[in-house]
């Protein structure tokens, strides 16, 4: 994969995997989001994690998009997933007020794995996602964490990306 493209693809994905829709009890605020995510891996359980790469993304969250309650909604991870070749399930799913769990396991269409652990957490103006995963790729395995912390910034702008 190319590693220039991996930062702004697990961003994404994790992000659409964060958000909570228009819960009664925390409700996740419309518009102008700004995302600060740290990625960081280690080949195997004795190694130190390593800093893959640390970047803020600035993005327009909708109405329309956070009615859909992506960020509590394990499906759609696997919907993404599954649209680039790779046969997924989900296990394990957990929900509260404003937090929810899951894990998934897929195996893509080139025959590598991906174990992952998702941990979100939403309120009005602020929203954490943590997801950790195995990579199995040529009987190697490679763990990485994703952390992401988003907060509410105001209105949406022209040079957000929409969502």
């Amino acid at each position: 994969m190319n590693a220039s493209a991996l930062p702004r693809r697990v961003i994404l994905a994790a992000f659409a995997a964060l958000s909570s829709g228009a819960m009664a009890d925390a409700p996740v605020q419309p518009g102008g989001w700004e995302m600060k995510a740290v990625i960081t891996a280690r080949e195997n359980p004795s190694s130190p994690p390593k800093t893959l790469t640390e970047s803020t993304t600035r993005v327009c969250l909708t109405k329309d998009f956070l009615a859909k309650d992506p960020y509590l909604t394990p499906g759609i991870d696997q919907d993404k997933m599954e649209k680039k070749g790779a046969k997924c399930s989900i296990s394990d799913p957990r929900r509260a007020a404003n937090s929810a769990s899951w894990k998934m396991n897929c195996v893509m269409a080139d025959g590598n794995s991906v174990d992952m652990q998702i941990s979100n957490t939403v309120a009005p103006r602020k929203m954490k996602s943590e997801v950790q995963q195995t990579v199995r790729k040529g009987g190697q395995d490679l763990e990485m964490k994703i952390i992401i912390n988003s907060n509410h910034i105001g209105e949406c702008t022209k040079d957000m990306m929409t969502l």
